[in-house]
Protein backbone atom coordinates (compact mmCIF):
# COMPACT_ATOMS: atom_id res chain seq x y z
CA UNK A 1 0.00 0.00 0.00
CA UNK A 2 1.41 2.99 -1.35
CA UNK A 3 1.74 6.25 1.03
CA UNK A 4 -0.61 7.91 -1.76
CA UNK A 5 -3.13 5.62 -0.94
CA UNK A 6 -3.09 6.44 2.53
CA UNK A 7 -3.26 9.99 2.56
CA UNK A 8 -6.02 9.60 0.07
CA UNK A 9 -7.81 7.46 2.60
CA UNK A 10 -7.35 10.26 5.31
CA UNK A 11 -8.53 12.80 3.19
CA UNK A 12 -11.09 11.48 2.14
CA UNK A 13 -11.91 10.01 6.05
CA UNK A 14 -11.73 13.55 7.32
CA UNK A 15 -14.20 14.84 4.84
CA UNK A 16 -16.67 12.18 5.44
CA UNK A 17 -16.76 11.61 9.11
CA UNK A 18 -19.29 12.66 11.63
CA UNK A 19 -18.75 14.87 14.28
CA UNK A 20 -19.94 14.55 18.27
CA UNK A 21 -20.89 17.86 18.82
CA UNK A 22 -23.15 18.33 15.35
CA UNK A 23 -25.02 14.77 16.05
CA UNK A 24 -25.48 16.45 20.17
CA UNK A 25 -27.23 19.22 18.61
CA UNK A 26 -29.29 17.43 15.89
CA UNK A 27 -30.18 15.68 19.04
CA UNK A 28 -31.19 18.41 21.07
CA UNK A 29 -32.93 20.46 18.44
CA UNK A 30 -34.39 18.09 16.09
CA UNK A 31 -35.03 14.91 18.15
CA UNK A 32 -38.57 14.74 17.29
CA UNK A 33 -37.68 14.41 13.66
CA UNK A 34 -34.87 11.73 14.60
CA UNK A 35 -32.55 13.83 12.09
CA UNK A 36 -29.54 12.36 14.73
CA UNK A 37 -29.86 9.23 13.39
CA UNK A 38 -30.14 10.25 9.67
CA UNK A 39 -26.53 12.29 10.39
CA UNK A 40 -25.31 9.08 11.86
CA UNK A 41 -26.48 7.30 8.86
CA UNK A 42 -29.40 5.37 10.87
CA UNK A 43 -32.02 6.05 8.28
CA UNK A 44 -34.32 3.33 10.16
CA UNK A 45 -33.97 4.66 13.47
CA UNK A 46 -34.57 8.14 12.36
CA UNK A 47 -37.63 6.58 11.01
CA UNK A 48 -38.61 5.24 14.26
CA UNK A 49 -38.61 8.33 16.19
CA UNK A 50 -40.59 10.42 13.49
CA UNK A 51 -43.03 7.47 13.61
CA UNK A 52 -43.27 7.07 17.39
CA UNK A 53 -43.46 10.56 17.98
CA UNK A 54 -46.19 11.19 15.01
CA UNK A 55 -48.03 7.91 16.81
CA UNK A 56 -47.89 10.30 19.70
CA UNK A 57 -49.45 13.25 18.77
CA UNK A 58 -52.14 11.47 16.90
CA UNK A 59 -53.62 9.46 19.58
CA UNK A 60 -52.67 12.45 22.44
CA UNK A 61 -54.64 14.82 20.21
CA UNK A 62 -57.88 12.26 19.13
CA UNK A 63 -58.32 11.72 23.25
CA UNK A 64 -57.95 15.07 23.40
CA UNK A 65 -60.72 15.80 21.29
CA UNK A 66 -62.80 12.63 22.33
CA UNK A 67 -62.61 12.98 25.82
CA UNK A 68 -64.42 9.12 26.64
CA UNK A 69 -60.76 7.61 24.86
CA UNK A 70 -59.02 7.89 28.20
CA UNK A 71 -57.50 4.64 27.16
CA UNK A 72 -55.78 6.31 24.10
CA UNK A 73 -54.70 9.19 26.26
CA UNK A 74 -52.96 6.04 27.97
CA UNK A 75 -51.63 5.22 24.81
CA UNK A 76 -50.35 8.59 23.79
CA UNK A 77 -48.59 8.84 27.27
CA UNK A 78 -46.96 5.36 26.99
CA UNK A 79 -45.30 6.00 23.40
CA UNK A 80 -44.03 9.70 24.64
CA UNK A 81 -42.73 7.30 27.69
CA UNK A 82 -40.95 4.93 24.78
CA UNK A 83 -40.03 8.01 22.68
CA UNK A 84 -38.22 9.51 26.08
CA UNK A 85 -36.10 6.10 26.85
CA UNK A 86 -34.86 6.51 23.26
CA UNK A 87 -33.82 9.43 23.34
CA UNK A 88 -32.21 9.15 26.36
CA UNK A 89 -30.18 6.24 25.93
CA UNK A 90 -28.77 8.76 22.64
CA UNK A 91 -28.22 11.61 24.63
CA UNK A 92 -25.78 8.76 26.83
CA UNK A 93 -24.87 6.99 23.96
CA UNK A 94 -24.17 9.73 21.27
CA UNK A 95 -20.56 9.80 21.15
CA UNK A 96 -20.14 6.15 21.15
CA UNK A 97 -22.87 6.08 17.95
CA UNK A 98 -20.77 8.76 16.09
CA UNK A 99 -17.11 6.52 17.21
CA UNK A 100 -19.32 3.46 15.77
CA UNK A 101 -20.41 5.41 12.38
CA UNK A 102 -16.96 7.19 12.18
CA UNK A 103 -15.05 3.44 12.01
CA UNK A 104 -17.32 2.00 9.39
CA UNK A 105 -16.84 5.21 7.26
CA UNK A 106 -13.39 5.21 7.65
CA UNK A 107 -13.35 1.02 6.76
CA UNK A 108 -15.87 1.46 3.55
CA UNK A 109 -13.80 4.09 2.70
CA UNK A 110 -10.22 1.84 3.20
CA UNK A 111 -11.42 -0.88 1.62
CA UNK A 112 -12.90 0.73 -1.67
CA UNK A 113 -9.45 2.84 -1.73
CA UNK A 114 -7.05 0.14 -1.22
CA UNK A 115 -8.89 -2.98 -2.39
CA UNK A 116 -7.88 -5.02 1.14
CA UNK A 117 -10.15 -5.44 3.44
CA UNK A 118 -10.07 -3.04 6.96
CA UNK A 119 -8.81 -4.98 9.97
Amino acid sequence: MTDDKIKLVSTEFSRRKKDVLTAYVLCIFFWFAGVHKFYLLRPTEGILYISLVSAGILSFLSGFFFFHFIDILKASFIIFLITFVFLLYDVITLWKQVERTNDKIYAEIFEKITGQPYQ
